[in-house]
């Protein structure tokens, strides 16, 4: 009887967290579509905008602080998966290794052989915007983050061709990784250029090109 109420108790928290999730997404549409029609003002009036007309309103249905902060938080970093105006208003990284935004394709200068050789170390490292460092292990198709904050989170890898790889979300206690995805949510990611010290990568959001390096150690 305890097995059968844990597993109803756990399918309703997944059900709930679903709908929250596609809530939050219909919510960021609008609020990015906002974003685009305002893209002449600047940012203040443009981030006062959305906060008063759409933040604000939809955080108004949640009786406690503790549920508000969580909605924030998954309204905040869901714009930044899916909105590429919402991730154009906050600095690039100021790391010469951290990522960037561009709106042309990435000049693709390596070869089958080149990207065929990223699994055959098990230890990467990237920067996050904020300059922190991001520890990887990639080790049986489990790729594994760890955060400056010892959180940490964990992707199925896939390799494919054309250099490409594929990240699926399984599961992750750090706040904007569990905020921005989702289990089973996949990233397709293209590895550009290659040399002795990183691979150069990038991934695809609509007309968007984020990019960054993925480094060896």
């Amino acid at each position: 009887m305890k097995t059968n109420l844990f597993l109803i108790l756990f399918f309703l928290t997944l059900f709930s967290r679903s709908q929250t999730v596609k809530s939050v997404d219909s919510l960021n549409i609008e609020i990015c579509k906002a974003l685009v029609q305002n893209k002449n003002l600047n940012n203040e009036i443009r981030v006062n905008t959305i906060t008063n007309s759409y933040i604000i309103p939809y955080m108004k249905k949640f009786g406690d602080s503790i549920t508000r902060q969580k909605a924030f938080e998954l309204i905040f970093f869901r714009l930044q998966k899916n909105c590429n105006e919402f991730v154009a208003l906050f600095p690039q990284s100021k790391e010469a290794d951290g990522w960037a935004i561009q709106y042309e394709k990435p000049v693709e200068k390596t070869t089958k052989e080149q990207c065929n050789q990223l699994t055959k170390n098990s230890k990467y490292h990237y920067f996050e915007n904020d300059g922190n460092k991001v520890e990887v292990t990639l080790s049986n198709n489990t790729w594994t983050e760890k955060f400056s904050d010892n959180t940490t989170s964990k992707l199925h890898f896939k390799q494919k061709g054309n250099c490409e790889f594929e990240l699926e979300f399984i599961e992750s206690d750090n706040i904007s990784r569990k905020n921005m995805s989702i289990k089973g949510d996949k990233y397709l990611y293209k590895i550009y250029d290659e040399d002795a010290e990183c691979y150069r990568v990038y991934l695809k959001n609509k007309e968007t090109y984020y990019t960054f390096k993925l480094l060896k150690q």
